[in-house]
C-alpha cells in the first residue's frame, strides 16, 4: 500500500530541499578535492617507529560527513538497495545515480548511506567517496533534481 502512495514533485522538494542546501555549501569543496587525496597518516616525532600508524583527515571531509548524519538521506538499510539494484562497483553506482529521478531520490540517499555507515568501521571508504567522485557525483544530481522549473509561468 506505501508503494502506491506518491509525493508530488512539490512534496518531495519540500521534504529534501533543506538538507540538500546544507550538503551542496560543500560542493565547491568537492570540485576542488574530487579524485585528490584527503587522507593521510600522522607521522611526526617519529611514531611510525614506535606505534601504529594513524590516519588524518581533512577537516572539511569530516564536517561534511557530519553534515550528511543529519540529513533525511541517512539509511541503515541502504544494503538493500545495493541488492535489488545489484550495486557491486563506484560504476553502478554512477549508472544509477545518472538513471534517478526525484521520485528516486531516496536512492541517492542510500549511496551516502553506504560511504558514511561504512567508513565509520573503515575511515578509509570516506575519503574513497571523495577519490572516486561519488560524493561530487551525487551532490550535483541533487542540485540538479532540486531545481525548480516553473511549469507555469
Amino acid at each position: 500500500m506505501a508503494e502506491n502512495l506518491k509525493l508530488s514533485r512539490e512534496e518531495i522538494i519540500i521534504c529534501y530541499k533543506e538538507d540538500v542546501e546544507r550538503l551542496l555549501k560543500f560542493l565547491p569543496w568537492l570540485q576542488q578535492k574530487s579524485g585528490g587525496k584527503v587522507s593521510g597518516f600522522y607521522s611526526g616525532e617519529g611514531i611510525e617507529n614506535s606505534s601504529m600508524s594513524v590516519p588524518v583527515y581533512d577537516s572539511t571531509l569530516l564536517s561534511f560527513i557530519k553534515e550528511i548524519r543529519t540529513t533525511d538521506f541517512m539509511n541503515r538499510n541502504y544494503v538493500y538497495t545495493y541488492s535489488r539494484y545489484r550495486i557491486k562497483t563506484a560504476k553502478d553506482e554512477f549508472r544509477l545515480i545518472d538513471a534517478c529521478s526525484l521520485q528516486d531520490i531516496s536512492l541517492l540517499g542510500d549511496i551516502l548511506s553506504k560511504y558514511v555507515l561504512r567508513g565509520d568501521v573503515k575511515g578509509a571508504v570516506w575519503s574513497e567517496g571523495v577519490s572516486n567522485g561519488v560524493y561530487l557525483a551525487l551532490l550535483l544530481k541533487l542540485k540538479e533534481l532540486m531545481e525548480i522549473r516553473d511549469v507555469r509561468a
